[in-house]
């Protein structure tokens, strides 16, 4: 069963993804926003998060991204409406280092696609390069940096893949490579699929905010976004 929305009560949003770096920033604008959504996490080492960081989470679940059983235990313990998966692997590159997001995708669509779970809705954070989309740099740099990055592009576009069943119900996000830098003030230049993007970064704190109003919005989408010029 999942949590009632009726008479304006707060949305419940299940963080997958707590610990990363874009993980930490969903989280802080989530806990800013103005609707006051009730936030929980799943975690494989709740000790990473830091004590801050635990005061704004309602509960916090150990438990494996990769494991549908866990996955659904964080479900029915935090009766979610929305669940933010921010899955990933650090700097890791390698071939061995990128299958998380894969992995997490079949399990959140094995729970997702039972009866008692279809009105849970997803944000996704994947990746510019991901899917039908291309990283579009000048001078053939673009192709370099994509082949730089293979795996974890390549783990992204499996991760969109095994979310195929729950599709209708997503947001999927496809940034530019995601920065530490502030931005300039300006709102994220969403961009299309074969469109070249204006910048060729964006910062963590947008695309979190990006999250923290698509957990409203209608799903069934993707928006590929980055930094305004």
């Amino acid at each position: 069963m999942t949590a009632s929305i009726a008479n304006n009560s707060p949305l419940s949003v299940l963080l997958i993804g707590a610990t990363g770096g874009i993980g930490v920033q969903i989280l802080h604008q989530l806990s800013e926003h103005a609707s006051k959504p009730i936030i929980h996490a799943l975690v494989r080492d709740p000790s990473k998060i830091a004590p801050e960081d635990k005061k704004l989470y309602e509960t916090i679940v150990k438990g494996n991204a990769r494991d549908a059983n866990d996955i659904q235990r964080a479900i029915d313990k935090s009766q979610v409406n929305v669940i933010v998966i921010a899955v990933g692997n650090g700097d890791n590159l390698s071939k061995n280092g990128n299958d998380i997001r894969f992995a997490n995708a079949k399990a959140v669509s094995a729970v997702l696609t039972q009866p008692q779970y279809q009105s849970i809705r997803l944000v996704v954070v994947s990746s510019n390069g991901a899917g039908p989309t291309k990283i579009k740099v000048g001078m053939g740099i673009g192709k370099a940096i994509a082949y730089h990055l293979r795996y974890v592009l390549r783990d992204h576009t499996n991760q969109e893949e095994a979310l195929q069943p729950v599709k209708n119900r997503a947001v999927i996000l496809r940034p530019t490579a995601l920065t530490d830098k502030p931005s300039k003030g300006a709102k994220p230049f969403y961009f299309g699929d074969k469109e070249k993007p204006p910048t060729i970064n964006i910062s963590r704190a947008d695309v979190a905010a990006v999250v923290a109003e698509e957990i409203y919005s209608t799903s069934g989408k993707t928006i590929n976004l980055t930094n305004a010029k």
